[in-house]
C-alpha cells in the first residue's frame, strides 16, 4: 500500500480564490498579526487547512481551528495537521465544539478537556410570566437605582465598565490580558457591536452597576445579547443586575421581539441564577475546550 505524501505549506491568497468555498478556517498566512495559517496538500491536492494565532484577551491560550475535507478524514491528516500547527506555539491551544459532533469526537481523541460548557438560553419575551417577573425585579428596588439606556451615557463610561465586567467574568476559568490591551477588544468593539438605543444600564450613585448590551445580530424576533453586574462583589449586584434584566426584556417586547438569546456563561453568579428563575430553554451548548501543546503535551506523551 502506498502512503500518500503529505506536504504543509503556507496558505496564500491564490487558495482563498480557490479553496473558500470549500473550508470555512481558510485564511492567508498572517493575515492577522501573529496568526499562521496553514494548506494541506496529499499528492497535489489540497485536503486540509488550519490556522493558530494568539487570543488577545485571554493570553494562557491559543486559538487553533482546522478542517479536513470529508472524504479524507479519519485518516490521520487531522491530527497531523494539529501537531504541525502546534510548532507555531508553546501555550496550550483552545478550540469550540458541540458536543457529540465528530469535531468533538476528534479533539477529544487529541487530548482536549473542556474547561467550560457554554448554553445559549433562550428566554420567551412573549410568556405573560416574564411580564409578571419583571414587575417583581422593578418592585424589588431600592429606590437608588435607575435603569437608562445606552444611548443616554458617556461612551469612556461604558467602555471601562464593559472592560471590568468582562476581567472579572473571566477570572477564575480563563484569565484576562492586562487592562490596556483588553480595552480596545472587549470595551471598544462590544461597544460598538451593541444597539445603543436597545441596550440598558443601572446607574446608582452616579456609577454604572450593572450592564445588559443587546447586539446588533441577529435582527427580527429573535435577538441575542449578554448582561451581568460590573462589580460582582457590590452589595446591590443582585437586584440590580434584575433590574438591568427586566429593562431590556420589557423594551424588546415592546419593540415586538419573540426571544431574547443570553450570551452568558453558568459561572455568572448573578445572571446565572436570575434566569434560573425565569421560563428559558438550552439551546446550543458549546463546549470551550483546551487541547495539550507545548508542556502540557510533553506531559500527556510521558510513556
Amino acid at each position: 500500500m502506498i502512503t500518500p505524501s503529505r506536504r504543509f505549506r503556507p496558505a496564500a491568497e491564490a487558495d482563498v480564490a480557490r479553496d473558500g468555498h470549500r473550508f470555512s478556517w481558510l485564511k492567508p498566512d498572517r493575515w492577522r498579526a501573529g496568526f499562521r495559517a496553514l494548506v494541506l496538500e496529499v499528492d497535489g491536492e489540497v485536503i486540509g487547512v488550519g490556522r493558530i494565532g494568539p487570543n488577545t484577551a485571554h493570553p494562557v491560550r491559543d486559538l487553533v481551528e482546522l478542517e479536513i475535507a470529508e472524504a479524507h478524514r479519519r485518516r490521520g491528516h487531522g491530527t497531523a495537521l494539529l501537531h504541525e500547527l502546534g510548532k507555531y506555539s508553546d501555550n496550550p491551544l483552545s478550540s469550540k465544539a458541540e458536543p457529540g459532533s465528530e469535531r468533538d469526537a476528534f479533539l477529544r481523541a487529541q487530548g482536549a478537556v473542556t474547561y467550560l460548557e457554554v448554553p445559549l438560553l433562550r428566554v420567551d419575551l412573549t410568556d405573560e410570566r416574564t411580564a409578571r417577573w419583571c414587575a417583581v425585579a422593578r418592585s424589588a428596588q431600592d429606590g437608588a437605582a435607575r435603569a437608562v439606556p445606552w444611548a443616554e451615557l458617556p461612551r469612556e463610561q461604558l467602555v471601562e465598565a464593559l472592560v471590568d465586567r468582562y476581567a472579572w467574568q473571566h477570572a477564575s476559568w480563563s484569565p484576562t490580558a492586562l487592562r490596556e490591551v483588553l480595552r480596545p477588544v472587549v470595551g471598544e468593539e462590544f461597544f460598538e457591536e451593541s444597539v445603543l438605543e436597545h441596550s440598558w444600564a443601572v446607574m446608582r450613585d452616579g456609577r454604572i452597576t450593572a450592564l445588559a448590551d443587546l447586539y446588533s445580530d441577529p435582527v427580527g424576533p429573535r435577538r441575542e445579547g449578554g448582561l451581568e453586574a460590573v462589580d460582582a462583589a457590590a452589595p446591590h449586584a443582585r437586584a440590580d443586575v434584575a433590574l438591568c434584566l427586566a429593562a431590556t426584556l420589557e423594551d424588546l417586547r415592546a419593540l415586538g421581539a419573540e426571544s431574547l438569546d443570553l450570551d452568558n456563561h453558568p459561572t455568572d453568579p448573578h445572571t446565572a441564577p436570575l434566569l434560573a428563575t425565569l421560563r428559558r430553554a438550552e439551546m446550543d451548548p458549546v463546549h470551550l475546550v483546551e487541547i495539550p501543546n507545548g508542556l502540557t503535551a510533553r506531559l500527556r506523551d510521558v510513556p
